[in-house]
């Protein structure tokens, strides 16, 4: 848990390559915890986030995840709903470890190694925050398909997840603007009233 804001203790505690990165806002301001979740990503380091914030508003969480975290929880909480959305996290990172291993995941002019967990559109390559992965990777997997929003929440999110499922289009809109191209055609295409399609 990162509870101080120092570039030097932050350089240290990536050295170790964690498994995890929870950040304890009532340690310091709520805009400091932005930057530090950025600085984090800037890093390139690909670990599951989460920030824990005293602020229950909406915009706390979507500030949030916009900086790159991959998961907000408000004080207070039950420490049983932390285990659980930690689960569902080591979960799916488990799953994409043990099935997709040296895999490469192409569609149209998307590809994805799984080993190094790059993507690659028109040459271009983006750098996804681990629920961007796991989004990705689920729409790869099921290439043509009409995906209901509640199977997307189940299957990348768990089935344990009581957030709010509002938390899909914004990590549609962060995953939009990483892979898609101003002169190509769209990849995922929202079916309106039932989800999206990976065209």
């Amino acid at each position: 848990m990162i509870d101080e804001f120092t570039d030097q203790r932050l350089s240290s505690s990536l050295e170790d390559r964690p498994d995890l990165i929870l950040i304890d806002v009532s340690h310091f301001q709520f805009q400091a915890s932005l930057q530090l979740i950025r600085l984090i990503r800037s890093k390139k380091i690909s670990v599951p986030l989460i920030n824990l914030v005293r602020d229950d508003h909406y915009l706390a969480r979507v500030q949030s995840l916009q900086a790159g975290a991959d998961d907000v929880l408000s004080f207070p909480f039950a420490y049983e709903e932390l285990d659980a959305r930690l689960d569902s996290l080591f979960r799916r990172a488990s799953m994409g470890a043990n099935h997709l291993d040296g895999t490469v995941l192409r569609h149209t002019d998307l590809e994805l190694n799984t080993d190094t967990r790059e993507v690659i559109r028109d040459g271009i390559s983006a750098k996804l925050t681990v629920k961007e992965y796991d989004l990705l990777v689920y729409f790869l997997q099921n290439p043509g398909m009409v995906l209901a929003r509640k199977t997307i929440m189940n299957n990348v999110w768990g089935q344990s997840w009581t957030g709010d499922d509002n938390l899909l289009d914004v990590y549609i809109r962060y995953l939009r603007k990483k892979i898609e191209r101003p002169k190509l055609e769209k990849l995922i295409q929202t079916v309106r009233g039932v989800g999206y399609i990976l065209k």
